[in-house]
């Protein structure tokens, strides 16, 4: 093999690498498995599995995450509800709930200023929800409505702000899937200084 074949190979070895290391840096990596969802029990057995049932509109959302370079279908994304009425769990006529970012990692699809009944449950002092419950927007949520009985209108008026709160929420640990593509990336950049200082030991 001619140096100018060695060359030749060795350039498309650093391209390759270049190519590599950015899109591991710019197509995240997410698990690799959809969701899968069991069918989700009758209302009234779902009430009772629920730490929150209410219905009500969504008036914000927050994704801490959506400036971020790396992102994971499992980032949490934070709805704030105005809250018409409730069957179990909330007091308040505001209410904050989680959920992740896709549908991948069993986030459910909340819409700004859409109507929904709720099931949720309780983790690490929050409420979250996912898309294997029985949440469902309001208008298509009739059978459940009939079932659960008449609400209770929510006694403690609150007005909570996602700004405010957002910066007082704890940083949210690093995913393991964005330390995979850290470690991918870092791996691929000593490839590539490796490529390098072998050429120019090549050229001395």
């Amino acid at each position: 093999m001619n140096k100018a074949t060695v060359k030749r190979n060795e350039k498309r070895i650093v391209i390759l690498i270049v190519m590599l290391f950015i899109s591991v840096l710019i197509y995240p990596i997410d698990k690799g498995y959809a969701c899968s969802c069991s069918q989700p029990d009758p209302p009234k057995e779902a009430l009772k599995g629920s730490s929150a049932v209410f219905s009500g509109k969504v008036i914000d959302t927050v994704d801490r995450n959506k400036n971020n370079v790396i992102q994971s279908s499992a980032d949490p994304i934070t709805i704030l509800f105005d809250v018409d009425k409730s069957w179990k769990g909330v007091d308040q006529t505001q209410v904050i709930v989680y959920t992740e970012r896709s549908s991948a990692s069993c986030g459910y699809g909340f819409s700004l200023n859409e109507k929904y009944l709720v099931y949720a449950y309780e983790e690490n002092g929050e409420l979250r929800v996912n898309a294997c419950s029985r949440t469902a927007p309001l208008s298509g949520a009739k059978e459940d409505i009939q079932a659960l009985g008449k609400g209770q209108k929510p006694t403690e008026q609150v007005t909570l702000d996602l700004e405010n709160i957002k910066g007082q929420e704890k940083t949210p640990s690093v995913n393991v899937t964005n330390n995979k593509q850290i470690y991918i990336a870092l791996i691929l950049l000593v490839l590539l200084v490796a490529v390098v200082i072998m050429r120019r030991h090549r050229k001395k």
